[in-house]
């Protein structure tokens, strides 16, 4: 029984498999498939890739004589689909898709996978195996979900991504994971629970976005053929002979030579093709640039595919090439690293421990001096670059051969980075959705200093009416101070007025009695009373809704050195987060926090947790701002924006990211104001709710429901004037 079977000598499962801890078809299917007596799966949109995930372990069946209800994913069209919706007959439409994964089967080359299809056919054709599609009207099924049961009954559950792809068996190749629940823990139910009802609807056709539909004649026959023709009965040990082999020979070759960047045909299953607007931002880069530039780009409009499409080129022409790519955080460097392997890069992360990567990038540098090495990509976090081990071996790569792209560039153009970034590369990319300070012009001349001038922009309207990120609702909340706060806000702001016209014109960085200031009145504005009553108003019109993001207030500034004091103001920001959650709580909804007090580990637990829906909601303080993507975002509450409008830009894009099924996103956006009939005599207070007007204003009027948002702000623009900002 599913309940006493052991993991490694333990009478338990794993509540996660991570391929780069586990190896997941021995710990995990193959012991746990062998004592079902019915498995259910679904497996996401239709390729190989897939084929060979669903089918993995099946051989154990041929022994157990269990009965497997398998559901693929396909494209098609919104008009296929309502046609049968109105009664048209479905076998046309079916045969059609049939013929479409034949072509895509019949251009497979791969061992496992000939093994698995030809396990999948066995078991179809001995009455153990049916296979249905799945089809949605916008965008495509992409369900990975698996339920185990045996003969008592009692079931595993698990999701997530587990391909037995060959990058997938490689440790230094695709990262995949599994979460694991049982259903005689009744503490997992709520986790469980969802994924067998859906399944058990989804089998019966019975859930309204997706139509499901018999597995067409075509690949039927085509199964039953290939099985009349098998010499064998299918085997777990066969197949875990193979995995391995194939394991072994990808190793080896991966060893014996020299990684090469392409560009694939296709990526997470969708043809690969570089945009008309990154076309431009190169060419731009190149012919304006002469490969010097920053390039301007909406969040989530590609410009980490901009940029490796660039390093492959490149890489095509230059000998002994090296590329390092720079970027803030670890999140975003695995990012990095995931996306880089897609192209055929492996790059050596330069991050986490000293220990783990030194000797190597010491090794890399030699070989490149020596000619004995043709290509060379490293990722490093901006804490490493400026250390003296790293700084050692990047001065040793010769800059005619060196390709430099900072992400999120503006972090270098503070003073802590002067001397550290390489000035000897002749090839330099920038990338930031927001290049420019929008108050120290020092920062921005270093920015053009060293990156070069920005060379091309792509705007959030243009990235909307492109399709490239996702049409969005808009809802304005706005938010007036209470007096005594409101007292303060002009007090700051007078302040703070005071100190820019005196330094304007000569303020080479900003001042640390500046930047106290702006950190006082933003803590000010982020703690704001009334944003936590208006947001309790909100919720409890409001069912828990997955894949939603609350964003809290820091109180810090932009300064790149803000860690020391984000940590100094530890008590407030809890104070927010905690009042947050508790009222989330309250509603029913299950949250975590996302913050940079969570240890790597578990934030990416958490972004697991929150795209596969087991979590609805993340409570996130500045660590989602930048690079880190979460495309199931569909709906997003910001409590608390810095007044750079950098991290509005950044926090809008991540909610702006396009995901399989997700038709238009939402954001709440609370906007705090002074009370009415307050007598402002600062114009300091006032210029500075102007601005937060136009910016939001500005957001509003790109939105599908601008009319609307439009209604709530118009009193208050017309209060500052700013009716023309929204017109």
């Amino acid at each position: 029984m599913l309940r006493e079977l052991t993991y490694k000598g333990v009478l338990t499962y794993k509540g996660v498999y991570r391929s780069d801890q586990d190896n997941i078809l021995e710990d995990f299917y193959l012991p746990t498939l062998s004592h079902a007596k019915q498995y259910d799966r679904a497996v996401g949109f239709f390729s190989s890739s897939t084929i060979s995930c669903a089918a993995q372990a099946l051989s154990i069946f041929v022994r157990n004589e269990g009965k497997i209800r398998l559901v693929l994913g396909a494209f098609t069209e919104i008009e296929d689909i309502e046609a049968v919706k109105q009664g048209c007959d479905s076998r046309e439409f079916s045969e059609k898709i049939g013929e479409e994964m034949l072509i895509r089967i019949s251009q497979v080359n791969d061992e496992l996978f000939q093994n698995r299809f030809e396990t999948l056919a066995w078991l179809v054709a001995h009455g153990y195996l049916e296979v249905k599609i799945a089809l949605r009207a916008h965008g495509m099924f992409h369900d990975k979900v698996g339920i185990i049961s045996d003969e008592v009954n009692d079931k595993v559950v698990f999701a997530g991504s587990a391909n037995e792809t060959t990058h997938a068996l490689l440790p230094t190749h695709n990262f995949e994971s599994i979460n694991v629940f049982k259903t005689w823990i009744p503490e997992q139910a709520e986790f469980y629970g969802p994924h067998i009802d859906s399944f058990s609807r989804l089998w019966l056709n019975e859930i309204p976005s997706t139509l499901v539909l018999d597995i067409p004649t075509a690949v039927n026959e085509k199964l039953l053929s290939i099985a009349s023709l098998m010499n064998y009965t299918p085997d777990p040990e066969i197949e875990l002979e193979i995995a391995k082999r194939v394991q072994r020979r990808a190793i080896d070759q991966k060893a014996s030579a020299p990684e090469k960047p392409y560009l694939p045909n296709l990526i997470d299953g969708n043809p690969f093709e570089i945009r008309s607007h990154q076309k431009k931002a190169l060419n731009a880069w190149k012919d304006d640039g002469g490969f010097k530039g920053t390039f301007d780009l909406a969040t989530g409009s590609g410009k980490t595919i901009t940029a490796i499409y660039a390093i492959v080129k490149l890489s095509k022409n230059i000998k002994n090439f090296a590329c390092v790519i720079a970027v803030p955080y670890q999140n975003l460097a695995d990012q990095w690293v995931d996306t880089l392997k897609k192209f055929n890069m492996y790059p050596l992360r330069c991050y986490v421990s000293r220990n783990r990567w030194e000797n190597k990038l010491s090794s890399i540098v030699h070989e490149l001096s020596l000619g004995s090495r043709n290509f060379a990509i490293i990722v490093v976090v901006n804490r490493t670059l400026k250390s003296p081990e790293f700084q050692k071996h990047l001065k040793r790569i010769r800059g005619d051969k060196l390709f430099w792209i900072g992400d999120e560039c503006h972090h270098h153009t503070t003073k802590a980075y002067e001397g550290f970034l390489p000035d000897n590369a002749r090839f330099r990319i920038g990338l930031s959705a927001t290049p420019m300070h929008y108050i120290d012009e020092e920062r921005n001349e270093r920015l053009n200093d060293f990156y070069g001038n920005v060379v091309f922009r792509y705007s959030l309207r243009e990235a909307v009416n492109d399709k490239v990120l996702t049409p969005y609702l808009y809802y304005p909340h706005i938010v007036e101070l209470i007096s005594v706060e409101a007292d303060e806000f002009i007090l700051l702001s007078e302040k703070i007025g005071r100190l820019l016209t005196r330094q304007h014109g000569e303020m080479k960085e900003m001042p640390a009695q500046l930047t106290a200031l702006l950190m006082k009145r933003a803590r000010l504005i982020g703690m704001a009373k009334n944003k936590l009553r208006t947001l309790k108003q909100i919720l409890e019109n409001q069912k828990p809704t997955q894949h939603t993001l609350f964003y809290c207030g820091d109180g810090a500034v932009e300064t790149d050195t803000y860690h020391d004091e984000f940590d100094a103001n530890i008590t407030e920001r809890k104070r927010q987060i905690e009042s947050v959650s508790t009222l989330l709580h309250r509603f029913s909804w299950k949250v975590s926090h996302f913050t940079a007090e969570e240890s790597r580990k578990d934030r990416n637990n958490i972004l697991e947790n929150f795209r596969l829906g087991i979590i609805d909601a993340m409570v996130a303080i500045r660590c989602l701002d930048e690079g880190i993507d979460v495309p199931a975002c569909s709906t997003a509450y910001i409590l608390a924006s810095s007044r750079d409008p950098r991290q509005f830009v950044q926090r809008r894009g991540r909610i702006l990211r396009r995901s399989p099924g997700k038709e238009h996103a939402i954001i709440h956006d609370f906007i705090v104001i002074l009370p009415e009939g307050f007598d402002a005599k600062s114009n300091y207070a006032k210029r500075l709710i102007q601005s937060e007007l136009a910016r939001v204003a500005e957001f509003s009027s790109l939105s599908e429901n601008c009319s609307e948002a439009y209604i709530a702000l118009a009193p208050v623009l017309k209060a500052y004037d700013l009716e023309h900002k929204i017109s």
